[in-house]
């Protein structure tokens, strides 16, 4: 009898441990981001400047002025990332042919760029790619977690920030903000929606 009660309450605490370990994956979907102290609030109703005029990626230095320009906020640690890649890679497809800049930054906490590349190559996406590891150029664009996407107009100023999308596989249209955003740039509108809260994983601190 001991042995089985034994069992039942290894078994308890193992099922305590898997579900709290799915309901806190499931919050990163569900529940924004928090803003980390000091972290850069970005209004872009406003149209701010990027304060930066390019990234140097692995194919060299690429202006954020000149073209549409989307830039992808990508961690290989974060599993609301990887939900996001054929989001992305559809996006890279349609909107490249119409004139759209896409870069990728990688966010993640490791200390070999190389090794960051390679892990973004595999995704099999194709875009030029900047290692973060230090969360430097994302404190810069107001992005504080990712998967995340920034749209600068043709002057390099953020016509959108956040989320590419309130769905968690990013298969619902009603609310595919980023790609909205693009189409109505692409139009010479506003953007129905110009930020979106951040889900997902928070970017590395730097410290």
């Amino acid at each position: 009898m001991r042995k089985q009660l034994l069992a039942f309450g290894l078994i308890l605490v193992w099922g305590a441990l898997v579900a709290s370990t799915f309901w806190r994956m499931e919050l990163r979907f569900l529940r924004p981001a928090e803003r980390p102290q000091g972290a850069r609030a970005i209004d872009p109703t406003t149209r701010p400047q990027v304060p930066l005029s390019g990234l140097h990626t692995d194919r060299g230095v690429i202006p954020l002025r000149g073209a549409l320009t989307l830039v992808n906020f990508w961690s290989p640690d974060c599993a609301c990332s990887r939900f996001m890649e054929r989001h992305v890679r559809e996006l890279v497809e349609t909107y490249r042919p119409r004139g759209v800049r896409f870069i990728t930054v990688i966010i993640a906490d490791r200390e070999n760029p190389s090794t960051l590349l390679h892990l973004w190559q595999r995704t099999g996406i194709d875009t030029p790619a900047v290692p973060d590891p230090e969360g430097a150029i994302a404190r810069q664009m107001g992005v504080w977690a990712g998967p995340a996407a920034v749209i600068l107009d043709k002057e390099g100023r953020i016509a959108y920030i956040g989320a590419y999308n309130i769905g968690r596989y990013c298969d619902n249209k009603r609310t595919a903000y980023a790609q909205q955003a693009l189409e109505a740039l692409l139009a010479g509108k506003t953007p129905p929606r110009q930020k979106v809260p951040f889900y997902g994983c928070q970017v590395p601190d730097g410290k």
